[in-house]
């Protein structure tokens, strides 16, 4: 998707005391900056926007955020009152079962090894209300934050989210469900919290999307296109607010994934020595995730540190929004520009 000069998107505003305030034009913008009545930010997922450095009048519009949940692919929109302002597609975690699992199997191995062991305890544990399971909580919390962050960037005062329902009575297909519908009552109670809420039907977004001609990509979901997910935030939108498409960014968002901290290993070490393995920090400068620019062979490369220096190599691993390694650069080489966030992010075009 190309942009052209005329549809540049238009910049968020936060006032000196964080109040979301109407979005400008780039070229306000750069004024701003440049007469020192504003100073440059970026938030957690990589939006940049510019705060007031001086007091401002707080008039402002009605904004709307859409959300179109999945399992695996949220589909998220913002608009104006007049149009939409931006598109975007999460990607939400994956592989937390099988996570699940192996720590699991490292426990029941440490319990019963001719050791002093780790005693038992998940018999003494007390769940709290809405007790959500690891893997639905990781996708619950990952849609938060993104919608969080939006949130604090623009004067959202109307949250559209697409309620998605099984028919148990019909179907048995759906027995893990349950926990799907623990994590929506948790999500659209945090969601009021943030703002007014609004959901609609799975078949109100299919009308609202034949009727402004939006494509949707039923193959292929994983494909970064508006056409898979975010078209359908975006005819939320136009459907609930009347607002006009407009051709915007579209924006990739990826939690990061780490391999964490490990004691003990599934596989026999040599020497009966256990090395360092996981784990976001080893004492050095830079932690995993940590959102820096290295140069290598005079061609410079903005990625999301994910291999720390050791004793043995002392480069640093760069990863791209996709979580790709893009190579090995040397320390003098590489230079932080923001620590993590628990976010990658990018711009597709």
């Amino acid at each position: 998707m190309s942009t052209k000069p005329s549809e540049q998107p238009r910049v968020p505003v936060v006032s000196i005391d964080g109040k979301s305030l109407m979005p400008t034009t780039p070229k306000k913008a750069r004024l701003l900056l440049k007469d020192g009545q504003a100073k440059g930010k970026r938030n957690k997922i990589g939006l940049f926007y510019i705060q007031f450095i001086r007091p401002v009048g707080n008039e402002i519009q009605p904004m709307a955020l859409a959300n179109d949940p999945g399992a695996k692919y949220d589909g998220i929109a913002v608009a104006s009152p007049k149009q939409i302002e931006l598109k975007a597609m999460l990607f939400l975690p994956v592989g937390v079962p099988k996570k699940m699992e192996t720590r699991r199997n490292l426990r029941r191995v440490r319990r019963f090894r001719n050791t002093p062991r780790r005693p038992a305890r998940f018999n003494n544990r007390k769940r709290k209300k809405y007790w959500l399971a690891p893997t639905q909580r990781s996708k619950v919390e990952t849609r938060l934050k993104a919608v969080r962050e939006l949130c604090r960037i623009y004067p959202i005062q109307q949250l559209i989210s697409e309620d998605v329902r099984f028919n148990h009575a019909k179907s048995r297909e759906g027995r893990y469900f349950s926990t799907v519908e623990i994590g929506k009552t948790y999500t659209y109670q945090e969601y009021r919290k943030l703002a007014k809420l609004r959901l609609v039907e799975v078949t109100d977004t299919d009308a609202w999307r034949e009727r402004y001609g939006l494509e949707k990509r039923t193959e292929k979901k994983w494909e970064q296109v508006p056409e898979t997910h975010a078209n359908d935030a975006v005819a939320m939108l136009m459907g609930v607010t009347g607002c006009r498409k407009k051709e915007t960014p579209f924006y990739i968002w990826h939690r990061l994934q780490y391999a964490r901290r490990s004691l003990h290993r599934q596989t026999y070490q040599k020497g009966g020595k256990r090395p360092r393995f996981g784990g976001t920090t080893n004492g050095s400068y830079f932690r995993k995730g940590d959102w820096v620019e290295a140069e290598k062979a005079g061609i410079v490369y903005r990625g999301w540190v994910c291999g720390l220096p050791t004793d043995t190599s002392k480069v640093l691993g760069i990863a791209d929004a996709d979580g790709k390694r893009i190579g090995q650069f040397s320390l003098n080489k590489v230079g932080l520009l923001a620590r993590s966030t628990g976010f990658s992010w990018r711009a597709a075009v």
